[in-house]
């Protein structure tokens, strides 16, 4: 009985350990291309720490190509040149540096 009541416990109370979905809304700080990977980085602010040993408002942005890459950029520059805010959508676990990883991206009014 007592490992079946831990057990429902453990259960119930980890459901951070799935966590992801989309991020709050964002202000890009700024954005850069990491060199060796075209790794597409992105400082915000305004944002929490979503994952346990990720540094919050930092961003990683992972596409699987080229296409998807650059309009990820363009997204993220049109944020910065418009001062509209982004969000991310993002998975419960850190990328390179211990940034917070995002597959996709969306600018708001």
């Amino acid at each position: 009985m007592k490992k079946l009541f831990l057990i429902m416990f453990a259960v119930l109370f980890s459901t951070s350990a799935f966590a992801g979905g989309w991020s709050n809304l964002l202000t890009v700080e700024r954005v850069f291309t990491e060199g060796k990977t075209d790794l597409i980085v992105i400082y915000t602010s305004g944002g929490i720490q979503r994952t346990d040993g990720c540094i919050a408002n930092t961003w990683i942005f992972e596409a699987d190509n080229e296409s998807r890459r650059n309009r990820a950029y363009s997204t993220a520059m049109a944020a910065i040149a418009s001062g509209k805010k982004i969000s991310f959508w993002y998975a419960d676990t850190c990328s390179a540096w211990n940034y917070h990883g995002a597959t996709s991206i969306q600018l708001h009014k």
